[in-house]
């Protein structure tokens, strides 16, 4: 009996010690298929994430790759990617991946290209760079402006340390007024690749000044064609636009901190701007005649153009003929202003908050050195690059003005001087521009007197200074 006990026990033991193991060995099994569904989980959280750029913005990459590991996040505002045909910009990343497979680029757009809704953009490019996933690269397209805060902000690094170590950019070859324009309290933010040059253009006939002219000057030559219009526009506003704007700063004492707003000469300006809608019915009254005949013969006194390529000087020429001035913008002193603007459509920062820095710097070296698949003759911030151009522009090349010289020597000798009186735009001519800008339009609408928009914008003007 005692054996019949021992024996049934015996076999009860075995029987849950085999129980446990199978339990044991399911459990094992159930926790290896959740620890492999868990990283195939975490796989597809990834590349969630990977898919969706900062604040859940879509993120395009070369072959529609949106794996972020391992690349460079190159954030664009504003700017449509991943449409059925592809921007400048994403043909520009796949040519780098091409060739640097080890880190490409990865774009993150910021903000709908619709809408262009900028600020709300830059807001949330802001956020991303504080976070803990940043965009290592910024595209400056539609963002020139804002370079500013961004520096201010420390969100971009300085590209001077990298320049410096770098052995294919080297920033004495490059046009110190053009690097200025990237420089931002004095960070180089960005080096621009190509420039603009904006200026004032008007014939012999109306001013024979050599250098360049003041407003009282201007305003003199206004009154001896008083039946002619100084621009070809249609609003007091775009007269400011096109001239104030750019040379606001006449106005300003940097070394006293003090502006003068309520001087005769802002006054008689200002006076004649707003007779300057009288000419909106007939600033094409002479169109019968040619534009040619009209700017050579001094029937509209002076064109603002934009010079963005070596060709355009020619087609100045054209208009002008031989009686061309390359005046500029009025000056406090008369010393001839053409104010430099960059290009953001082509130029790109470095977030402070990146961790791959050089990488991201051998992207910009790689695409400051890329050369173009076509001769297109833009104006480059590089001297060499620029000598370059200009020799091809001199020739004549088949793909280019069908063959024909695209500029001449007078055309070089005109960009020189120009090149030699080149000035950004001041950081503060924009604030001081808009409260003039919209004190003057209640002056042009009739609300109120010239005199009392002058004091208000002297008031407002002199409290900005002695606040910045």
């Amino acid at each position: 009996m005692r054996l019949q006990m021992a024996l049934l026990l015996m076999a009860t033991v075995i029987l849950l010690f085999c129980l446990a193991g199978c339990q044991a060995k399911k459990e094992e099994k159930v926790g290896k298929g959740q620890e492999k569904n868990g990283e195939s989980m975490g796989k597809t959280e990834d590349h969630a994430g990977s898919e969706k750029g900062n604040n859940g913005i879509n993120e395009t990459g070369n072959n529609g790759s949106s794996d972020s590991h391992g690349t460079l996040k190159l954030a664009v505002v504003c700017v449509e990617v991943g449409g059925a045909q592809k921007s400048w910009i994403e043909s520009l990343a796949d040519e780098y991946n091409k060739n640097h497979l080890d880190v490409p680029i990865t774009i993150v757009p910021y903000g709908d290209a619709k809408l262009m809704e900028v600020d709300k953009a830059m807001a949330q490019l802001s956020v991303a760079i504080a976070g803990d996933d940043p965009p290592d690269l910024i595209l400056l397209q539609n963002v020139t402006s804002r370079l500013d805060p961004l520096v201010s902000q420390g969100y971009v690094e300085d590209l001077t340390p990298f320049a410096e170590k770098s052995e294919k950019v080297h920033l004495e070859d490059y046009y110190e007024k053009v690097l200025d324009c990237g420089r931002k309290e004095g960070v180089l933010a960005v080096i621009p690749k190509t420039f603009a040059i904006s200026t004032l253009v008007t014939s012999k006939n109306v001013f024979d000044g050599r250098g360049g002219w003041t407003y009282s000057q201007m305003l003199d030559c206004c009154k001896a064609h008083e039946a002619n219009p100084l621009l070809p526009g249609s609003s007091p506003e775009m007269l400011l636009f096109e001239i104030l704007r750019e040379s606001i700063d006449a106005f300003v004492d940097e070394e006293q901190n003090k502006c003068h707003f309520d001087s005769e000469e802002f006054k008689a300006f200002l006076e004649y701007v707003g007779t300057y809608c009288a000419w909106s019915s007939r600033q094409y009254e002479y169109a019968d005649q040619g534009e040619s005949s009209t700017f050579r013969e001094g029937k509209i006194l002076a064109k603002y153009e934009a010079i963005f390529w070596l060709t355009e000087l020619k087609n100045i020429r054209r208009d002008f003929g031989d009686t061309a001035n390359f005046v500029g913008f009025p000056s406090k002193y008369g010393t001839p202003v053409h104010r430099i603007t960059m290009s953001g459509d082509n130029s790109f920062a470095i977030t402070s908050t990146s961790n791959k820095k050089e990488e991201a710097w051998r992207f910009i070296e790689w695409y400051l050195n890329k050369e173009d698949e076509y001769d297109n003759l833009e104006l480059c911030a590089d001297r060499k690059r620029m000598e370059e151009k200009i020799g091809i522009a001199l020739a004549g090349r088949e793909n280019i003005n069908d063959g024909e010289p695209a500029m001449t020597e007078e055309d070089k000798e005109t960009l020189e001087i120009l090149l030699q009186y080149l000035d950004p735009l001041p950081d503060d001519n924009a604030p001081l521009y808009r409260i003039a800008y919209a004190e003057a339009r209640t002056y042009f609408s009739g609300d109120k007197s010239l005199d009392e928009v002058i004091d208000v914008i002297q008031k407002r003007a002199t409290l900005y200074m002695n606040e910045k």
